[in-house]
């Protein structure tokens, strides 16, 4: 069985124990119609001792441990164990499945926009793995300043569909974040750099998107009720708390940096939202709006 076919099962399996947990009998038919279309070789047999070695293997690869219930007799995920990396991988692989069998057209109709950038992922991945700096130059789409840069790679983020290099900056000696977009002439450079402490996960835990440069706060937002069943359904952060439901309105407190990338989202909910507070907030969205209105007299 090709390298890649031990890929697939992983995935089948954990996408599998991600929707339900389930009996080892009722896993091994799962994975076996999921595998069906593959050449699985004439010696392939998804087995109980094969299933340990690929639960070690999952544990190893993914960081996801799969557990047994004695009680129910079925194996399920701990989700103190989920990485959302994986989660984003499993829901592409399950995607590009549905895709490979069947003709994309008229069935399925996909986002014509895409990220750009993502040419530079294997670079810059391959750069902060090995503690290499990198060059590049830089455009800011608000000004259209052109700097080059030479900074410290340290991670990789997404945010609304666009992906950003955080790295040490050596010119402002501080953690920047450059969107791949905007960067040109990109370069490995021969020199390493020592590990920089620094938490990016805690540095983000609190932005919508990629901005950070103010205080952390509580957030409360007004939804009217049909908004607010897709806020709900899709929380607009992960701080997200409901304080009231019912059928006038959904009440939400959320605790985020107030950026431009937060207001730039809730403007587009128009008249269904409306912000109880910060005050700062609340009037920064006002004379947006005030803003717009003298657009169309």
């Amino acid at each position: 069985m090709a390298k890649v076919g031990f890929y697939k099962r992983y995935l089948f399996i954990i996408d599998r124990l991600n929707t339900v947990p389930t009996n080892f009998k009722d896993l091994h038919q799962y994975v076996m119609t999921k595998l069906k279309n593959d050449d699985l070789g004439s010696n392939f047999e998804f087995s109980s001792r094969t299933f340990d070695r690929d639960k070690k293997d999952i544990a190893d690869l993914f960081g996801t441990v799969i557990k047994f219930n004695r009680k129910d007799k079925v194996y399920y995920i701990d989700e103190e164990t989920e990485d959302p990396s994986v989660s984003r991988m499993i829901e592409a692989f399950s995607i590009h499945q549905a895709l490979k069998g069947n003709k994309i057209t008229p069935s399925i109709y996909l986002e014509k926009r895409k990220s750009s950038g993502t040419h530079l992922m294997n670079d810059i991945l391959n750069a902060i793995q090995n503690s290499l700096k990198v060059s590049f130059t830089h455009t800011k789409f608000w000004d259209m300043e052109i700097t080059v840069r030479t900074v410290k790679p340290l991670a990789i983020k997404e945010s609304q569909h666009r992906w950003y290099l955080i790295a040490w900056d050596s010119k402002t000696e501080m953690i920047k974040n450059f969107g791949f977009d905007r960067i040109s002439n990109f370069k490995i450079l021969d020199i390493k750099f020592k590990p920089v402490l620094a938490d990016i996960e805690k540095k983000y835990q609190h932005a919508f998107g990629i901005e950070t440069y103010s205080p952390a706060q509580k957030i409360v937002l007004e939804f009217s009720w049909q908004q607010g069943n897709y806020i709900k359904s899709f929380p607009l952060h992960t701080s997200q708390k409901i304080v009231t439901d019912n059928q006038e309105k959904l009440v939400i407190e959320l605790f985020m940096h107030a950026t431009n990338d937060i207001t730039m989202e809730l403007l587009k909910y128009g008249a269904e939202v409306k912000v109880i507070e910060p005050e700062s907030l609340r009037n920064d969205i006002k004379n947006r709006a005030i803003e717009m209105m003298k657009l169309y007299e």
